[in-house]
């Protein structure tokens, strides 16, 4: 089965950015936020008043965003921002560090953070991988990157995967006895057996192989996805302009078809759980002397946000609320 979506399904109309990542469905309010990570932005938007459109920014030109949690505040959100955790509040308008990575100097200046995800114990688990100056200097990312988990008391830090790539995608099942992982530039999606009172992960196995279902297109990379509370999953994947949706064994059920290259990210929303939210990047997301232009509906629409409304509930997995204080 195959959907295409076109440009009458961009959500809102009023944004186009550089890097958009990080869908988030808040249930509590209703909202969709989201990342644009190179500028170092999140998003909120009220579904029932598309007019409300709010935006935290970081004042520091080189910082950048790779992943938001739900806090107990919906006010609130945890930001993770290039070197650590930050507190990002839509009532004052500020993004404030409170937290930073245990990393050397040399780590510091080279990694920053891209996906992460809140597990059903509310620590916060993410990626850290090579920064954009630095793959841009170096001609590629490095197999330096590393899986964080960290703790919500921040007591207790822990490196779950190193050496990887692109750290992306994740997702658990609904007791928390399995985890998905991806790194992009293997192009899978990993899965393995996670034993939560050792804090252990195991038996590391294929998910998914995206060059099974795109076996012509060059580095057709896993990026963002969703788990639904049955098992299936919803995965944005790079450079194909494609939402593959797999059941719970990784065999494809279909394909949604976006008119943008550089899908990024999706994630299930609305109030009947019928709806589905994806992001994309921009075509010249790290080019800043190129204008990113929300007038210009033709072309590749990458930067966009597009939205889905299916017929039935997609049973997506509810967010789990980082448990800590911010």
């Amino acid at each position: 089965m195959s959907i295409q979506l076109s440009s009458s399904n961009i959500f809102p109309e009023d944004y186009r950015g550089r890097l958009a990542e990080g869908a988030t469905y808040d249930a509590r309010n209703n909202t969709l936020l989201w990342v644009d990570i190179i500028v170092g932005e999140v998003h909120r938007v009220y579904l029932a008043d598309l007019n409300k459109h709010e935006v935290l920014k970081w004042s520091e030109p080189k910082e950048s965003i790779g992943f938001i949690g739900l806090t107990k505040n919906p006010d609130v959100v945890l930001v993770c921002g290039k070197s650590g955790l930050a507190k990002g509040d839509f009532a004052s308008n500020t993004i404030e560090y409170f937290f930073m990575y245990p990393l050397s100097a040399r780590e510091k200046e080279r990694l920053r953070s891209n996906d992460g995800i809140i597990d059903p114990w509310g620590h916060l688990w993410i990626g850290l991988m090579t920064d954009f100056d630095v793959s841009a200097a170096e001609g590629g990312v490095k197999p330096e990157g590393k899986l964080l988990r960290i703790t919500s008391d921040l007591q207790q830090v822990d490196v779950m995967l190193s050496n990887t790539l692109i750290s992306n995608g994740l997702a658990f099942c609904n007791k928390g006895t399995k985890f998905y992982w991806t790194d992009s530039m293997d192009f899978t999606i990993w899965k393995f057996e996670y034993n939560h009172e050792r804090n252990e992960l195991s038996n590391k196995t294929v998910f998914l192989d995206t060059r099974t279902i795109f076996p012509g297109v060059d580095d057709a990379e896993p990026d963002g996805m969703v788990r639904t509370a049955t098992g299936e999953i919803y995965a944005a994947v790079f450079n194909t302009g494609t939402i593959v949706h797999v059941d719970k064994q990784g065999n494809l059920i279909e394909k949604i078809h976006v008119p943008a290259a550089k899908t990024t990210c999706v994630t299930i929303g609305g109030q009947g759980g019928n709806e589905l939210f994806i992001t994309t990047a921009n075509e010249k997301m790290d080019d800043f002397d190129a204008k990113i232009d929300n007038a210009a509906l033709f072309g590749d629409l990458g930067g966009f946000l597009f939205r889905y409304q299916a017929a039935v509930d997609l049973k997506g997995q509810a967010q789990n609320i980082w448990g800590g204080d911010v």
